[in-house]
């Protein structure tokens, strides 16, 4: 009997949402933009650097993934870059984290949920938001078993629902921003530095995930193409998305209740109650956030990480059974069930803070892995074709390894102590279960197929398609910039 295989169908379109949609959410919505409560309007200052620290190891991945287009991303770019010990360590990190997302997006909606309930008069108070979270997780896992395509157009709908939710927002809310609120931190002194780079690393986990359209390369139709450029849009819309959502919670909330915003679990929704703007307000913000934004994570959030669990599971890592492929829907089943048991697990401790830092640091972890799996792969494979090329790229691997470390050693100590545990589970799982199985690395050709190449029709509709896209990125981000020059320019 053939062995089942996963299908290429997913597109630009697809990669891009599924990346936005595992970055844009409980970073965002939660614990990065309190941290508002702490910065005032210098939160673009965080953002922006956040932004810049993302920009190369996107261009590395990108490199990597359209030469090696396969399920599991660095988990695939360590084993032939370095060695299994570290792609097994990789792998774990990357599938914890983004569970971890996943997990902390279902606790988001929950919060949000319950907000907009009682904002059209229905309490929700006796309701345990984890029991409204697993109901979620449980959705999405049926969703997922189903088919990869039926995900993927998902995850469109949900994308372009909060975009249109969150313009018609911005719209509303534009009478009532307030230009003398810009300027200044929350606080009587600037934080110590310690603290400083505690909120940076909140910040930057605003962008982590975005890799995600890498992990489902054995579902992307022509990669070679569609991978690079979806990574390189989509760290810049995630910039775009979270500059002009902060501009309006700073625009809209006085320095009076920055308190408030440090401490809420939905800083955006507090922050209208705040403001007094309630009603409308919340019902329309907490539509677009918990059915657009919250939603569109939670899907990604479950695809990829049974993706890398697959993948490891096909390459001899985990047992056999994890790497079975339904053979009607054409998804690894089994391992989507798994990520859902993991999801109950991370719910079940209740805290999102917890959650956003055991994910940011080993995310931290899998992208440096990628950077030395990325400096491997062109020492031991430098005849490899590389559709794309990433500019500088063994320099980028060294100044994203630095600065990811740097970053590390501010980030929550419980939560490194977490990594630091799971690290030490890897390398005892590889010990007395991987380094007993099959070993031999299997030849590109056979592990990934052939790659087809577009018609000379298609690869005219694809770049037309990237160049609408492209365009649309440009002007965004320059906005995203420019409304932060308003209150400068008009005081």
């Amino acid at each position: 009997m053939a062995k089942q295989k996963l299908l290429r169908v997913l597109g630009l379109k697809e990669s891009i949402s599924m990346t936005i949609g595992t970055v844009v959410g409980v970073g965002l919505f939660t614990c990065g933009s309190s941290q508002i409560g702490l910065v005032g309007s210098w939160i673009i200052g965080f953002t922006f650097l956040a932004l810049l620290i993302s920009i190369w190891p996107c261009l590395i991945y990108g490199e990597m993934s359209a030469a090696l287009p396969q399920a599991g991303g660095t988990y695939n770019f360590a084993k032939r870059g370095l060695n299994r010990i570290w792609a097994n360590m990789a792998g774990w990190h990357y599938i914890v984290s983004v569970v971890a997302i996943g997990a902390g997006e279902t606790l988001a909606f929950a919060n949000y949920f319950s907000i907009l309930m009682e904002a059209l008069g229905i309490s929700m108070a006796g309701i345990d938001p984890r029991i409204i979270a697993c109901i979620l997780v449980a959705i999405f896992l049926v969703l997922n078993y189903f088919g990869i395509k039926q995900s993927g157009k998902a995850q469109n709908l949900f994308i372009f629902f909060f975009w249109a939710c969150s313009i018609c927002w911005f719209i509303y809310m534009i009478p009532h921003i307030h230009l003398e609120y810009f300027g200044g931190f929350g606080m009587d002194k600037l934080p110590p530095f310690e603290e400083l780079m505690y909120i940076f690393g909140l910040v930057w986990w605003c962008y982590t995930g975005f890799e995600t359209c890498v992990s489902v390369g054995g579902e992307t139709k022509y990669p070679q193409y569609t991978l690079p450029r979806a990574l390189k849009l989509s760290v810049f819309l995630v910039f775009a998305v979270n500059a002009l959502f902060q501009w309006f919670l700073v625009g809209l909330v006085s320095h009076d209740f920055y308190g408030l915003l440090a401490t809420a679990a939905a800083p955006y929704a507090e922050g209208l109650k705040a403001a007094g703007l309630i009603g409308g307000p919340i019902i329309l913000l907490c539509v677009a956030i918990a059915f657009g934004g919250d939603l569109s994570t939670i899907n990604p959030g479950i695809a990829a990480p049974a993706r890398y669990i697959y993948s490891m599971s096909e390459d001899h890592s985990l047992p056999s059974i994890f790497g079975k492929v339904h053979p009607k829907y054409k998804t690894p089943h089994i391992a989507i069930l798994l990520v859902g048991v993991i999801n109950f697990i991370l719910i079940a401790t209740g805290s999102i803070n917890y959650i956003a830092s055991v994910s940011l640091i080993s995310l931290a972890v899998c992208y440096m892995i990628g950077c030395l799996a990325y400096m491997g792969l062109k020492r031991r494979c430098p005849e490899m074709k590389r559709p794309y090329k990433a500019p500088y790229g063994i320099l980028g691997c060294y100044i994203t390894i630095f600065t990811y470390l740097f970053m590390l050693f501010f980030a929550d100590k419980i939560a490194l102590y977490t990594a630091g545990i799971l690290s030490v589970l890897c390398i005892i799982f590889w010990y007395f279960y991987t380094q007993h199985k099959k070993n031999k690395i299997p030849a590109l050709e056979d592990e990934i197929g052939d790659i087809e190449e577009p018609t000379a029709a298609e690869k005219r509709k694809m770049d037309k398609e990237y160049s609408i896209w492209k365009w649309s990125t440009i002007v965004i981000t320059v906005i995203s910039l420019a409304i932060y020059l308003i209150p400068m320019i008009i005081h």
